[in-house]
């Protein structure tokens, strides 16, 4: 079950966090974008986004759900 931190910490994504946030999952692989292409693939659900921001909330809300042990 989540938190109340938690929720606070996945509402509040700003352009400036999800960047860092999109790097990180950049390095783990979680995330890929091809060079060519201003679109990021989640690689786990598929799900693609052009925003860092939107990226950011989505994963945040697919970790809080428990995906990524299944």
């Amino acid at each position: 079950m989540a938190s109340t931190e938690d929720e606070f910490l996945t509402q509040d994504i700003y352009e400036q966090k999800a960047m860092l946030i999109v790097e990180q999952l950049l390095e783990k692989g979680t995330i890929e974008m091809k060079h060519d292409e201003p679109i990021l693939h989640h690689v786990p659900s598929g799900a693609r986004f052009e925003s860092a921001v939107n990226m950011a909330h989505f994963h945040k809300g697919w970790e809080a759900r428990g995906e990524e042990s299944q």
